[in-house]
């Protein structure tokens, strides 16, 4: 993956881990999640890939609920 969508990623991803409210959560779990999207509907990386994508996002975006008690 190249690095400017790994970072992008990573930014992304941090954006779900450090939000102030479940709104803002679901939020950064969509913009996240449509970023995986595009890279699956341009093929920029392997299926793989992908569904791990998706998970890592599904997983920080429940836990930061479950911290904010949403």
């Amino acid at each position: 993956m190249p690095p400017e969508i790994h970072g992008l990623l990573r930014k992304r991803v941090a954006e779900i881990e450090v939000s102030d409210t479940a709104t803002n959560c679901l939020i950064a779990q969509a913009r996240a999640e449509s970023l995986v999207e595009a890279l699956e509907v341009l093929k920029a990386i392997p299926a793989a890939a992908v569904e791990r994508l998706y998970l890592v996002i599904v997983h920080s975006a429940e836990a930061r609920l479950a911290e904010l008690g949403g």
